[in-house]
């Protein structure tokens, strides 16, 4: 089991969960619109340990680069947790 802190509140997963699963199966506070990386509304920020997501796709890359966002954003349906992670919710 992994821990991913997200908007302050700490939930035990395994790794290799989906962000998009964490976040529904908790009622945690992320937004999703289209749930396929075209809307931008599940943008998370990693506060820390980055390198414990999957790499962003092709598709999220584009959505992060027209809504010209630092490497340290993500969206929240397209992104694995693959170690301990800490994130917080865009505003």
């Amino acid at each position: 089991m992994i821990t991913v802190t997200l908007a302050g509140r700490t939930i035990e997963v395994a790794a290799g969960t989906a962000l998009q699963h964490i976040c529904d199966a908790h009622d945690t506070p992320v937004t999703f619109g289209c749930r396929a990386a075209r809307c931008g509304a599940c943008m998370i920020k990693v506060i820390s340990s980055a390198d414990n997501f999957t790499p962003a796709g092709p598709g999220e890359r584009a959505v992060l680069d027209v809504l010209a966002l630092s490497p340290d954003w993500r969206l929240a349906c397209q992104a694995t947790v693959l170690d301990t992670v800490t994130i917080d919710v865009a505003d």
